[in-house]
């Protein structure tokens, strides 16, 4: 659906599975909860070499599409928006946004390699970030201009429409509407 919605909004969307080296695919008998829990518990099993690899090889397709400007973003939720991260620290895209990134607080050291606009959108109740993490990760970034960190009041997951819970409709409208307007500026 998210890349359904991008791709609404004139831009060429790619979502790889980049857990295929770390875990089996997800039994189809597991709900949609337990396989999410499994795709966080999986991310310290994830080869970041590998991944960043398969994201680098992604990126290299995308732009030789005919429909491609030259200019790449990524975008990631959750483990991924920590993938997110960790992509502009070290292959330096146009653009990174990273929704609601588990263990960024991991790797804030690699915040000083970021040189492209980047945004990261948090929830405020997020039961995964804790508030000595979200400290951690304020403090390891201010000053950096072109990094953005924007909460909401919300909690893990609020872009996922899939997830009830913790689905929060403002909170998704506001951060796609801050999501956009940096690619836009990509144009």
């Amino acid at each position: 659906m998210t890349a359904d919605n991008f791709a609404k909004n004139g831009y060429i969307a790619c979502a790889p599975d980049l857990y295929w080296h770390s875990r089996s695919a997800i039994d189809a008998d597991k709900t949609k909860d337990e396989g999410y829990l499994q795709d966080l518990n999986s991310y310290p099993k994830l080869d970041q070499d590998t991944t960043l690899g398969d994201i680098e090889c992604v990126f290299n397709t995308i732009k030789s599409q005919s429909g491609c400007n030259g200019k790449i973003a990524i975008i990631g939720f959750s483990v991924g928006g920590t993938l997110s991260f960790l992509t502009a620290a070290r292959l330096n895209p146009d653009a990174a946004i990273a929704y609601y990134a588990t263990h960024i607080h991991d790797h804030l050291h690699e915040g000083k390699h970021i040189s492209c606009q980047t945004i990261l959108h948090m929830g405020k109740n997020d039961r995964h970030m804790t508030k000595e993490n979200t400290q951690k990760i304020h403090a390891a970034l201010i000053g950096k201009f072109n990094i953005a960190i924007y909460q909401y009041q919300a909690g893990h997951g609020f872009a996922n429409s899939e997830y009830l819970e913790t689905f929060n409709p403002e909170a998704k409208a506001l951060s796609f509407q801050r999501t956009f307007d940096l690619l836009d500026s990509l144009k």
